[in-house]
Parts: C-alpha cells; sequence; structure tokens
C-alpha cells in the first residue's frame, strides 16, 4: 500500500515541474530573447532537483540534516 504522504509528494513534485518547465520552454520558444534563458536552464534543473529531494524527505518525514559519512566518521576509533 503506498503511503498517502508519498503520493502528495509525487503529485506536488510533478505539478511544480509542470508549472516551471512549460512557461519557461514556451518563453525559449516565441521570444527572440528566449535564447537568453537557456543560460539560466541549469539553475531551474538545479532548483527543480532540491525541490524533488526536499519532497522526498518530507515524503518519508525524514530530518533536514544529511546522514553522516561512512568515510569518514566523526570518532576515529
Amino acid at each position: 500500500m503506498i503511503n498517502s504522504r508519498k503520493a502528495i509528494a509525487l503529485m506536488v513534485s510533478v505539478v511544480l515541474c509542470i508549472l516551471a518547465v512549460t512557461p519557461f520552454a514556451l518563453a525559449i520558444n516565441r521570444f527572440d530573447w528566449g535564447v537568453v534563458l537557456l543560460l539560466v536552464a541549469p539553475l531551474l534543473v538545479w532548483l527543480l532537483l532540491r525541490a524533488g529531494r526536499a519532497m522526498e524527505r518530507w515524503a518519508r518525514n525524514e530530518d533536514r540534516t544529511p546522514p553522516p559519512d561512512p568515510d569518514f566518521p566523526d570518532d576515529p576509533p
């Protein structure tokens, strides 16, 4: 059975991507100055990936801090 938080996070993420990418792509396609937006595209993708990770953490009910790196433990033996 799918968790309702995961379903909500997935729906919100898909709607966010559609609302962000559609006008962006239409502006690139329609306007002459839209080609300049190609320089902003990596930033948009990075922001959408960060939002997706935040939604995943929310869906799994995890805290914001990343897990400790096993290669660099805080307390050496």
